[in-house]
């Protein structure tokens, strides 16, 4: 199993070998990335096989440090839902490796994004396989690192250049919710292994910390309680969830491939993620779930009609990824913790598509529409209406069956019940509605009023292709639906089963508080719901419009509303941004300039002044004066030496030699030489006594 260790290393590897590359590399960065990357999907792939046939297991190789009680070790935990994710970030990432082989050639800068991409890519490998919470927070902070530099990659752009600046500002306030929640949880469970918390999550719901101690205060939480909404914080960072959305449509300036892995694999989908990795702390505390499902509802809503009103498709792609992860943040809400995986994996594979394909799809295409009879609206229509109906039957089928439930009523949560209910009938309700206009749209043109003799409004409607039901085009569709309606049914009961293990807590069982799937009595509601819908339809395509009316002027300021994105970056600018330039250049020039350059000048002139009072008065006046003074002190010492010492001498020792004035004038030259050398000595020697005292002294 060691083996598996290399899915996270090869991207890393493949990092590293291309930042010591460098621009040797040339325009071949990718014949490195490339294989690692396909290489670390192959190794996804065996390990789903391996967890598939033996359930999870772990990895621990290396202990990064240990402190007192904590002890943090480099591991990973391999489990159900770990390789899912690892099956869609590799995959993903390595389509969109290829892709950038060809889409970022002659970029200047194309070694430093395959090498970016790369760390890209281990980044979010490592934080699915994190066995603790600290090995998840360092992932989690370089996944933020690489999408600043890869969302500035073209740093010449200032609109690149402020994209980058505002993610990461923006994920960097939602990460210290984050950091404080791995603080806490640490204070509380005495670790930071993912699976011990879990473990022993649900015996400390009694548990309290008191948060004020070291001030003298007592304010007792329950750690369960708040962990789970710390933790979130840090998931609405990354995920763009409100109100910390305002990130990921600037984040639409990187390449194309960034976006792509940032929408589709890596980056956002960390929060879901995070959330379900969590999933059996987070059901301990009812007050987290409520705020994660209202906060992720009210995501997806917003979102969703923001992206209505967009005309520029790169705004539109980011608005719709942020409703979409809302939808799964509100599922973990609820508690389908397995529906929010399963829409995150079929998120991301098609979004991998979408923007990978929108070069081909913005290519211009105009709808030549012929210009027919004038039929009555009870002729060559009709059969245009039943076959709309037809199509939005088949949803509450496929969703009320009792497969699609099952992802919803895993971990037995009423709410989930309940929101399954209520999504699964609102989406019944949307889809008939969408049905009956796109056929309409593609085969009859809307109905046109014309004022008769009489004053009284009447409508005339053309058909353009009235035989929908008469060709094979209704039978196609009608079979395509129920094949796909078929396999998705087989398919969720086993996606169910499988990543169960996975998001039930240990020693609880699925299906409690939940209500028995596939209930006959939903499939008559839901197609009722979808009759509502068909008939709500018809009546906007036949009903008159009379311009001006207090509904219209009420759409256009909520369009307007909408129009501009809630006007959430006009408020950050006026209440966060702008406040918080003028209070930087307000302290730039009182703190900064008035007061510390000023108090630095100070200091540093009078230091100098003092300098120079130490150089008079110490240097000249005391440490001078006091070495000239041994000077000559000594000098005479020797002199009085060599007068009373050295000539007594001489004369001895030319009595015992003998008067030879030869003899007598050698030997005093070499006394003199032997007697300077001498006074040298005695001087050294007193500078060195004098200086030691004088730093004794000082």
């Amino acid at each position: 199993m060691t083996l598996f260790v290399l899915i996270p290393l090869l991207p890393l590897c493949a990092s590293v070998l291309l930042v010591l590359g460098g621009r040797r590399w040339g325009e071949y960065g990718h014949r490195i990335g490339i294989p690692a990357i396909w290489l670390s999907f192959g190794l996804s792939v065996f390990a789903f096989l391996e967890v598939l046939n033996n359930g999870p297991f772990s990895l621990s190789f290396y202990r990064l440090f240990q402190s007192g009680s904590l002890v943090v070790d480099i591991n990973f935990y391999v489990d159900q839902l770990t390789v899912l994710l690892l099956l869609l970030v590799t995959g993903v990432s390595g389509i969109v490796h290829v892709y950038s082989s060809r889409y970022m050639i002659g970029d200047p800068r194309y070694n430093r994004f395959c090498a970016v991409i790369a760390l890209f890519t281990f980044s979010m490998v490592a934080l699915v396989m994190s066995g603790n919470l600290l090995v998840l927070l360092i992932s989690w902070e370089v996944m933020g690192l690489c999408s600043y530099l890869l969302i500035a990659h073209w740093s010449e752009r200032t609109a690149a250049c402020a994209a980058a600046t505002k993610a990461f500002l923006v994920n960097a306030v939602a990460d210290i919710g984050f950091s404080f929640g791995i603080i806490l949880t640490f204070v509380t469970f005495g670790t930071l292994d993912i699976q011990t918390i879990l473990a022993q999550a649900e015996g400390m719901q009694s548990h309290t910390v008191n948060l004020a101690g070291w001030l003298g205060w007592d304010l007792q939480i329950h750690p369960v309680t708040v962990i789970p909404l710390l933790f979130f914080i840090g998931a609405m960072g990354k995920s763009a969830q409100i109100p910390f959305h305002v990130w990921l449509p600037y984040a639409m300036e990187a390449p194309t491939p960034v976006s792509a892995l940032i929408h589709a694999a890596t980056m956002v989908n960390a929060g879901p993620f995070l959330l379900v990795r969590l999933s059996p702390l987070i059901m301990l505390s009812p007050v987290a779930m409520t705020a994660i499902a209202i906060i992720g509802a009210a995501t997806a809503l917003f979102a969703g009609l923001v992206s209505l009103t967009q005309s520029d498709i790169k705004k539109i792609l980011a608005y719709s990824t942020i409703s979409q992860i809302g939808f799964m943040i509100m599922a973990c809400g609820l508690g389908a913790f397995v529906v929010a995986i399963f829409h995150l994996l079929a998120h991301g594979c098609y979004k991998a598509f979408f923007f990978l394909s929108t070069g081909n799809a913005l290519q211009s295409v105009q709808a030549a529409r012929g210009h027919g009879e004038t039929h009555p609206a009870s002729r060559g229509t009709w059969p245009l209406y039943g076959g709309a109906f037809l199509l939005a039957c088949l949803p509450p089928f496929i969703l009320f069956s009792g497969s699609y439930e099952s992802l919803w009523g895993v971990t037995g949560f009423a709410s989930a019940t309940v929101g399954f209910w209520i999504i699964g009938l609102v989406t019944v309700f949307v889809t008939s509605v969408y049905l009956f206009r796109s056929v309409t749209s593609l085969f009859v043109h809307a109905p046109r009023t014309y004022w008769t003799t009489s004053g009284q409004p009447a409508l005339e409607e053309r058909s353009i292709h009235p035989r929908f039901v008469d060709g094979p085009i209704l039978g196609g569709l009608v079979l395509a639906t129920v094949l796909v309606g078929v396999t998705l049914a087989l398919f969720w009961s086993w996606f169910a089963g499988f990543l169960a293990p996975a998001v039930i807590p240990p020693g609880a069982s699925s299906g409690a508080g939940g209500t028995e799937a596939g209930s006959p009595v939903w499939i008559p509601v839901a197609l009722g719901v979808a009759f509502a819908g068909w008939v709500y339809a018809y009546s906007l395509h036949i009903r008159p419009r009379p311009e001006g009316s207090a509904s219209d002027r009420k759409k256009t300021w909520l369009y307007v509303l909408f129009w501009n994105k809630g006007y959430f970056d006009e408020f950050y600018d006026a209440y966060l941004v702008n406040p918080n330039i003028q209070l930087a250049h307000w302290l730039w020039r009182v703190i900064d300039m008035r007061l510390i350059d000023r108090a630095i000048h100070s200091v540093a002139s009078h230091s100098v002044l003092f300098a120079q009072w130490l150089w008079r008065i110490v240097d000249i006046k005391g440490i001078d004066r006091i070495v000239v003074g041994i000077g000559q002190q000594s000098v005479g010492l020797s002199r009085w030496l060599w007068q009373v010492v050295g000539v007594g001498w001489l004369e001895q020792k030319a009595d015992q030699e003998g008067s030879r004035v030869d003899v007598a004038g050698s030997f005093l030259q070499e006394a003199e030489a032997r007697t300077i050398q001498h006074q040298l000595l005695v001087m050294i020697l007193w500078l060195v006594l004098a200086t030691g005292t004088l730093y004794l002294l000082v």
